[in-house]
């Protein structure tokens, strides 16, 4: 598994630490392990974890550093996809990782633990409810695979991202969604940039990263009340 990994880290075209990699192949073991008596993930072979996972979360690595991010939210983290894998790449960078299940966001602060990460904080919330005067507008990355459509998520998260802040939203390629979220992207004071097209490094699946700017402070209205932006998004 280690000599795979690299291999694909290599292909994107990262540098890595012998440390870095020894953390990732410490948080997979425990993934798997954990896995096996509580659902976390879907897949349940460690080689495509790796790539469906950890790679694919490592796809975002060079737009962090490009855009010099010093701060970041991971919304629906889940077991921790992309906020966790790039926590252990970016050390000098300051993660919080967000899920509403408790489930997960107990393998998450574990996970934490047994890496002694000091950068990441693992927040067991729904966004609407963490928002505060405190983290509003003060993040410089917003970050968020495959949860709900673009127009509901970008409620939840264009709120915590700082004007001239980017949010980086992971996507499958084909679903399309931009066009549907153009009213929400207008209300919210944002605009999508580029779309990048990436591609796995070993299985070649396609992935898109919507990069969208943020560039005009949000009314504090929103989001509106837990549940509203998924029954009816704007």
């Amino acid at each position: 598994m280690r000599e795979y990994l690299i291999d694909g880290i290599k292909k994107i075209g990262l540098d890595y630490t012998d440390a870095k990699v020894d953390n990732l192949i410490k948080y997979l073991k425990y993934l798997m392990e954990y896995n096996s008596h509580t659902n976390l993930t879907a897949i349940r072979d460690a080689k495509d974890a790796l790539e469906k996972h950890f790679l694919d979360s490592l796809l975002l690595q060079n737009l962090l550093i490009e855009k010099k991010c010093k701060k970041a939210i991971d919304i629906g983290t889940g077991a921790g996809f992309p906020g966790m894998v790039l926590a252990i790449f970016n050390p000098n960078i300051e993660f919080v990782l967000m899920d509403s299940v408790g489930k997960k966001t107990i393998f998450l602060q574990k996970v934490k633990e047994l890496l002694n990460l000091e950068n990441v904080t693992v927040v067991n919330s729904r966004a609407e409810d963490y928002i505060d005067d405190s983290n509003r507008e003060s993040f410089d990355i917003g970050l968020c695979r495959g949860v709900s459509k673009l127009n509901v998520i970008l409620e939840y998260m264009i709120p915590f991202i700082r004007i001239d802040g980017h949010f980086l939203a992971q996507k499958m390629a084909g679903t399309e969604e931009e066009d549907e979220a153009r009213a929400a992207l207008d209300i919210l004071g944002a605009k999508i940039v580029t779309i990048h097209r990436y591609n796995l490094p070993n299985y070649r699946d396609e992935r898109l990263v919507v990069e969208i700017l943020k560039e005009r402070t949000t009314d504090k209205k929103y989001p509106r009340r837990a549940g509203i932006a998924l029954k009816k998004p704007l």
